[in-house]
């Protein structure tokens, strides 16, 4: 079961915000099993001396690197970040203080074995102060990756170390990640144009057409529509089987190119054909369940700009039992999505049930300020939603609706600057490596 909704609480600084939300979000995930999970793998318990040994190198590496953030890869079995987390803070504040100990893990049934035994306490208070050391835990990579840098830990600023007491699946995962968080290379976005999108001239349009596979039943499709600015070049939609009892074109902003084709259980042929409908440069598709907020619109002119850049990653959320919160964990979010892509020569879809784009060509990067809001569970009745994923599993998928994912308050993330808002980015766009 997850955690229930958290209550109201005073406001927070951005620091403090992001100790909060991390908090937070271990103990959704910790509060919840993913199906009957197995026992965890273990390795052989580490002795004393092994222990000591490694605390003296660790603190050794970190103090010589004067980043302020020391990261653990990996609980084991809760001896080594104990220890630790006793050296750091014997160290004392002040002008010569330690770093602060970030403890993260991608696997969370070990996380819980080890607070099973006692250990990990220092990691877990019911609110953290400023100094104490945190503990982040999901199966998710990216979740790991972008709470992280919403705390302030990137490259520059923390120094990473493997806990060499794991069980092999558990070292390699890891290691993973690691050198996925090592390669992500900030991106400087060219500026905001100074009179935003009000005043976009059909000369100096953005090349971007938008693009979706739609069923004529879809709920709220008038907002759909809506969504898509005036500055957007053109729109394209394939619908399934049958046209819609309704003129599509008056409810759209911008010019739109129209195909009816039944779907047939190949999502990729549907997009596919989609694509054959624009004739833009760029394209942003999106389903009927799907907005991008207004201050999200407003940036992709500047992602389709950057030096380089041949297609966008998106995280999106799921609102999750209502509209104030979202659902967290196990890949829940930030769910992250190739939305965004330069039409080039053997770009397509890929794949039956969850299509992917391949052929991309140019760098593949992520913005974690533009989210994407999926409304499938809030938009859609119910009987609706599983006969939806009925039709996915036909295709080759596995889904299930469960009442009982874990879910946090939209103002957490928001606080820690996790979310569309007004004024300047607060976390850069990134740079992915070729394989992330």
């Amino acid at each position: 079961m997850s955690d229930a909704p958290a209550t109201s609480s005073p406001a927070m600084s951005p620091p403090d915000a992001a100790d909060a939300l991390l908090a937070a979000y271990t103990r959704a995930v910790l509060g919840f099993r993913l199906g009957g999970a197995d026992t965890p793998p273990t390795a052989d318990a580490p002795d004393a001396a092994s222990i000591k040994q490694v605390v003296k190198k660790t603190v050794r590496l970190a103090t010589r690197s004067g980043r302020p953030h020391l990261v653990l890869l990996g609980a084991g079995d809760g001896s080594l970040p104990d220890a630790l987390a006793d050296v750091l803070a014997a160290m004392g504040e002040g002008p010569n203080a330690p770093p602060r100990l970030t403890l993260c893990d991608l696997a969370p049934d070990g996380v819980r074995a080890a607070l099973a035994t006692g250990r990990l306490k220092d990691f877990t208070p019911p609110r953290p102060t400023p100094t104490a050391p945190r503990l982040l835990a999901d199966t998710s990579p990216w979740a790991l990756l972008l709470l992280l840098r919403a705390t302030g830990i990137a490259p520059e600023t923390a120094t990473l170390f493997p806990n060499p007491f794991l069980p092999g699946p558990e070292a390699e995962a890891l290691h993973r990640w690691r050198r996925l968080f090592a390669a992500c290379v900030p991106v400087d976005l060219p500026p905001a144009r100074e009179d935003g999108d009000r005043d976009v001239h059909a000369a100096s349009r953005p090349d971007l057409g938008v693009g979706a596979i739609l069923h004529p039943d879809e709920p709220d499709l008038p907002a759909f529509f809506a969504q898509v600015p005036a500055w957007v070049r053109e729109m394209a939609v394939v619908w399934d089987g049958a046209p819609p009892g309704f003129d599509p074109a008056a409810l759209c902003p911008v010019p739109l190119r129209q195909a009816v084709r039944p779907l047939g259980g190949d999502f990729s042929a549907q997009r596919n054909a989609m694509l054959e409908l624009l004739s833009a440069g760029w394209c942003l598709y999106l389903d009927a369940d799907e907005r991008l907020p207004t201050r999200a619109w407003a940036l992709l002119p500047r992602l389709m700009a950057a030096p380089e850049a041949g297609a966008w990653l998106f995280p999106r959320a799921t609102a999750y039992p209502d509209a104030d919160h979202l659902r967290v964990g196990y890949g829940l979010w930030p769910d992250v999505q190739l939305r965004l892509f330069r039409r080039v020569p053997g770009v397509r879809f890929q794949g039956a049930v969850h299509e992917r784009v391949v052929g991309v060509r140019g760098h593949t990067c992520l913005l974690a300020d533009a989210w994407i809001d999926h409304l499938s569970w809030t938009a859609k009745d119910r009987d609706v939603l599983a006969e939806r994923l009925r039709v996915f599993d036909a295709a080759g998928g596995q889904h299930r609706l469960s009442a009982e994912y874990p879910a946090l308050p939209r103002r957490l993330f928001a606080a820690a600057g996790l979310m569309p808002g007004g004024g300047e980015l607060l976390h850069p766009a990134l740079r992915l490596p070729l394989s992330p």
